[in-house]
């Protein structure tokens, strides 16, 4: 599947997560698309950040985000 595809079967418009080598190809992407845009995509220092920021979107907006790690 491509990325653009799997973001797309996603649905969200608003991501957070650590980077990792696993993830090359959903970071670029999100890069690409968002740089890093407070709106859509923040990276963070670590995992409990990403779920805090989740987690504060959700409430803000009542939309899933989605979170990477």
């Amino acid at each position: 599947m491509k990325i653009e595809d799997f973001v797309r079967t996603l649905g969200a418009d608003f991501y957070t997560g650590v980077p990792d080598s696993q993830l090359k190809t959903l970071c670029n992407y999100l890069m690409h698309t968002y740089g890093i845009d407070k709106k859509h995509h923040i990276i963070a220092t670590n995992e409990g950040n990403c779920a805090a920021l989740a987690a504060g979107y959700h409430l803000a907006t009542g939309k899933v985000p989605v979170v990477y790690m």
